[in-house]
């Protein structure tokens, strides 16, 4: 009887340990949690003239760069109901027409009503003109990109980037984690439409702004997934 005992001991023991080492299972046996991230609409805006539907194919890149990013660190993307609980803490919808960035205390307020982990706001403003040289007018699109990332935990921001520059003609730049995360199509942005030129800026702003953010991630720890 004894034996009997001891081995059933040592047989919860070993459960114990290999329990232990699952990947994304605490010591406890409950599975790791997900960040949650909330983005408000992301707002864009050409020439100053407002938001227009011909710069939503420059949009796009924006868009798809920016979410993936969060979701290759393995947060979740909440939807809609971001700006149904915005809409509740402020009586209306977040108007992107106005580009304007939000009182960072409701920022906060909105992550603990959603019981997000980060709550983002981006705002992209596109300035494009065409100058004439040699045979023709050669386009060039600026982007100047302003990124908030707000740990609502703590009530900080863990990412304030305001006033992020570049323009089309640049060279992609040799960033370590951004690049291979979201902008290696940049290089192909080589002249055509303006739109082209408006998706490069953007890109290339995006990614001055945000590569702080990805430095920190990496630094403590969290892996960055490579891919689709």
């Amino acid at each position: 009887m004894k034996k009997l005992f001891l081995m059933l001991a040592i047989m919860g023991a070993l459960a114990s340990i290999l329990s232990a080492q699952k990947i994304g299972v605490s010591a406890t046996g409950t599975a790791a949690k997900q960040p949650k991230v909330a983005f408000l609409p992301l707002m864009f805006q050409e020439n100053d003239k407002g938001e227009r539907e011909y710069t939503q194919s420059a949009r796009e890149p924006y868009e798809k760069a920016l979410y993936g990013a969060f979701e290759r660190l393995g947060m979740e993307r909440l939807g809609p109901v971001v700006n149904f609980a915005w809409r509740e803490l402020k009586g209306a919808v977040f108007d992107t027409a106005a580009f304007e960035l939000p009182d960072p205390a409701n920022l906060v307020k909105l992550g603990q009503k959603l019981g997000a982990d980060y709550v983002v706001v981006s705002r992209c403003r596109y300035n494009v003109r065409s100058d004439w040289q040699g045979l023709g007018p050669k386009t060039r699109a600026d982007a100047t990109v302003d990124l908030w990332i707000v740990d609502v935990a703590s009530s900080e921001f863990a990412l304030k980037q305001e006033r992020i520059f570049s323009h089309s003609r640049e060279k992609a730049p040799d960033w370590r984690i951004a690049v291979d995360l979201f902008l290696a199509p940049i290089s192909a942005f080589s002249g055509g439409p303006k739109t082209d030129h408006e998706a490069k800026a953007g890109l290339l702003s995006l990614g001055k702004a945000i590569q702080p953010w990805l430095d920190k991630m990496q630094a403590r720890g969290v892996k960055i997934r490579i891919g689709g």
